[in-house]
């Protein structure tokens, strides 16, 4: 039995992949349970962000799990198996737990030392909880990252001074409009959510001439407008609210498009010539890639802001070096628990079989001889503590099987020593 991470990430698939793969019918729970009932998977939890796709899982043969979710993907999404392969990544055992600590304290992110995946994968875990696809491997295992996140937190300053994509996209638009930035202008935000909040916090900082936002959930909308003294607009006023607009930032979550090509030409015309900047925060994107090719539009997705986050990266690597030599520690931890599991099912039957000779050897013993209940009680003590101190050694040989060369082999051999397969 292996542990073993696979999926794609923002460090090697493209936008346009990982937007072709957040559909839950690609690869959601049901599906990893409909894994775990052919019995490829003992063990599992689906990590699912607008920059991952991820299964974490605990299985005996890890690569055929891979083929089977490579081509559940590929009947999807119409991807090209091998295109899939090139951009998933794989890791077995000591380094799938690497990365899973690195995951959820931030370090992996594309931006160094964020807070939000924590959160994400707690999510993830109650969703797996729910569908009951964790056991004692990955149960133990993510209980272990979160504690592992924490201590990072704590003992490091990684997450300090942190670029988020929200501050990223601010400041790569304020840096387009220079020399003014996006002091004085007409701003539009499409979405309400928390990308869109901190969106507002950092162009509030910038001093626009108006914040507006727009959004299918209006309660949400004017919760956020009052916070930032934001002005609110509904879905059928998009078409004037992009007119009035200097730069557009879209996080309209994971709706797809909201801003294609035919619709925005009108409007363009309309416009004159102004130019206009749009910022596409969304994954899948919501805004039709084509528009960028518009005159006078300048168009960026989530892609284009990893100027600035390098940025932010580079004055916190001295704190995530430190933060993985703390992941290292800890992976060794857990990797000599991990090994200590395999010798549990010949501890608990060498003790089992030692129990039930004992017990029957008492049983004739007794049957055979007149003994008091005082005698008969003498005669069970002594058997088990014969049995305890006989068991010693083969025991503490067991338990410390891990740590020696050629472990399977070691077990096997008290296995066959003592006939415990019968």
């Amino acid at each position: 039995m292996d542990i073993f991470i696979l999926g794609v990430g923002h460090r090697n698939a493209p936008v346009e992949v990982r937007e072709m793969l957040q559909d839950p019918d690609c690869l959601g729970n049901d599906y990893v349970f409909h894994l775990h009932t052919t019995g490829l998977l003992s063990e599992s939890l689906l990590l699912s962000t607008c920059n991952r796709l991820e299964l974490a899982g605990f299985a005996h043969d890890p690569l055929r799990v891979r083929d089977q979710v490579v081509a559940r993907l590929s009947d999807k999404t119409g991807l090209d198996p091998e295109r899939l392969t090139e951009v998933m990544h794989f890791h077995l055992n000591g380094e799938a737990v690497r990365y899973v600590f690195r995951v959820a304290a931030g370090l992996d992110s594309q931006v160094l030392g964020e807070t939000q995946i924590l959160g994400q994968v707690k999510h993830a875990y109650r969703q797996a909880s729910l569908y009951k696809t964790v056991g004692p491997v990955i149960s133990r295992l993510f209980h272990k990252c979160f504690q592992v996140a924490k201590k990072i937190r704590t003992e490091t300053s990684v997450a300090s001074g942190r670029v988020s994509i929200a501050s990223a996209a601010v400041n790569t638009a304020d840096a387009a409009l220079s020399p003014e930035g996006l002091k004085g202008r007409k701003i539009l935000i499409i979405g309400a959510g928390e990308m869109a909040s901190h969106l507002c916090a950092h162009i509030a900082a910038k001093e626009p001439g108006e914040i507006v936002i727009l959004s299918r959930t209006l309660s949400r909308a004017r919760e956020l407008a009052g916070r930032f003294n934001a002005k609110v607009k509904t879905v059928p006023q998009l078409g004037e609210a992009l007119e009035e607009s200097d730069v557009v930032f879209s996080a309209a979550g994971g709706t797809g498009h909201v801003l294609f090509k035919d619709e925005l030409e009108p409007i363009l015309e309309r416009r004159k010539g102004r130019p206009w900047w749009i910022y596409d925060l969304g994954v899948p994107r919501n805004v039709e890639p084509c528009v960028g090719e518009v005159p006078n539009v300048t168009l960026a997705n989530i892609d284009s802001f990893n100027t600035q986050v390098r940025t932010g990266i580079d004055k916190r690597k001295q704190e995530a070096l430190k933060a993985d030599t703390l992941i290292m520690e800890e992976v060794s931890k857990f990797q000599e628990w991990y090994s200590a599991l395999a010798a549990r099912p010949t501890i608990k039957d060498l003790t089992t079989k030692a129990e039930e000779a004992r017990r029957v050897e008492l049983r004739r013993t007794l049957a055979r001889n007149d003994f008091s209940q005082e005698e008969a009680q003498a005669l069970d003590s002594m058997t088990k503590a014969l049995v305890r101190r006989l068991l010693h050694n083969p025991l503490s040989f067991t338990k410390s099987c891990h740590k020696h060369w050629r472990a399977e082999f070691n077990l096997s051999m008290v296995r066959k020593i003592f006939g415990l397969d019968g």
